[in-house]
């Protein structure tokens, strides 16, 4: 494997060729095939529906496989799968914390201990990472030898990072800037600055910032700040939003409004094609996560506590059909629970004081199977990345744990 530093002298020489010959390509979003024996990016799909909806879970499955990264009390926040393999990665420089695992088994096919993983996105012969830092690699997946490295962009990244990938480009987003980067070498084509928590539909762009924006599909590749997307239309709002989740004609956001004082939290629905308002619901003393889409309801989670000894109410994780009616709800102690899906199942990962891991009917709410985390080595558990293909589960713990149900 090449050396960090031969890697980073090698991009910088290419960067450099790159400008001085004043080089620009055609670029337009693509999309990402998507299949149910597979979960490629962290909310599955470029709409970030959170839904495989051709899969299907066990109705009670058993734990396969478990396998520790050795970095203790690290989230394992980057968890994907392909056809044989699981990628998981923690935001830890320590043996195991970035590894590929076989599938059937657990066993490491290979592993990097110089790596830092914050997310991951997974293409059909390689997989992307990107650390808080602002790095973005790229590994063969059947080796893990590095292809390139990027130089950091960004270290801001309070409320998280992104990355997406649609097949030629990836998208690497945190709380300061959405960028984009050419998949087969890692040259950056384009960057936005401020909140990059982004999603693809078609030829549109979509980023949760200060409201949400839609973009075109740039014309060429970013050179001093030439080429950029073009906004087609801007929702405003007064503070930081979820990333989007497409709903066929409609995208919903989360969205927390400034003073923080206020401390209340919308979801809202716009309309695709203009950014139109269509109805939002507001939640005191709240934040509202970003909602799965599962058929005609979109499941989210409104969580209370944490920062406030007495909040307005409980956490509830519920449902809205397409014009904003609640559906059901569940009363939760869950503060900031992963939300996945597959088929007619909705998965719940844990965060605090409730279950570990849950099966959730989407029509109705109901409790379907419960699942400990814990294993024998830890007395605190919590999910923090769910992924689940056609006849299996793959769970990311908080506590540095890969585990596999089937």
């Amino acid at each position: 494997m090449p050396s960090r530093r031969a890697v980073l002298a090698t991009g910088a020489a290419t960067g450099l060729a790159a400008v001085a010959g004043c080089l620009s390509s055609r670029h337009s979003f693509g999309t990402l095939e998507t299949d149910p024996d597979s979960w490629r990016l962290s909310r599955f799909d470029l709409q970030n529906t959170g839904h495989n909806a051709d899969a299907t879970v066990p109705d009670d499955p058993e734990e396969r496989w478990r396998v520790e990264l050795e970095s203790p009390g690290r989230d394992v926040a980057g968890l994907v799968v392909g056809e044989d393999v699981v990628v998981a990665g923690s935001e830890e420089e320590a043996d195991r914390s970035f590894v590929a695992l076989e599938r059937d088994s657990g066993d490491v096919r290979w592993e990097d201990e110089d790596a830092d993983v914050a997310a991951l996105a997974l293409g059909d012969e390689t997989v992307y990472t990107t650390a808080e830092d602002g790095d973005v690699a790229a590994y063969d997946l059947e080796a893990g030898e590095r292809s390139w490295e990027t130089a950091r962009a960004s270290g801001s990244t309070t409320h998280g990072v992104w990355l997406r990938f649609d097949g030629e480009t990836l998208y690497r987003g945190d709380d300061g800037r959405l960028t984009a980067y050419d998949a087969e070498d890692g040259d950056e084509r384009w960057r936005l600055s401020g909140y990059g928590a982004s999603a693809i539909d078609g030829d549109r762009l979509l980023r949760g910032n200060a409201g949400l924006t839609a973009y075109e599909s740039p014309t060429e590749s970013v050179r001093f700040d030439d080429g950029e997307p073009e906004p087609r239309w801007e929702a405003s709002g007064g503070g930081h939003g979820t990333f989007p989740a497409v709903w066929e004609d409609r995208v919903l956001v989360g969205a927390r409004y400034w003073p923080l004082d206020d401390d209340s939290a919308r979801l809202q629905a716009h309309r695709l094609d203009n950014g139109e308002l269509e109805w939002e619901r507001e939640f005191s003393d709240a934040h509202v996560a970003s909602p799965v889409i599962v058929g005609d309801r979109a499941v989210f989670h409104v969580g209370r506590g944490g920062r406030d000894d007495d909040p307005d109410g409980p956490s509830t994780l519920a449902a809205v059909d397409r014009e904003g009616t609640i559906d059901w709800e569940l009363e939760t102690e869950w503060e900031r629970p992963i939300l996945a899906a597959a088929g007619e199942t909705l998965l719940v990962g844990g965060d605090a004081g409730d279950v570990d891991l849950v099966a959730i009917d989407p029509t109705d709410g109901e409790r379907r199977w419960e699942r400990d985390l814990q294993g024998d080595s830890v007395q605190v558990a919590s999910a923090a990345s769910l992924a689940p293909v056609d006849g299996a589960l793959f769970v990311g713990t908080g506590h540095s744990h890969v585990v596999a149900y089937g």
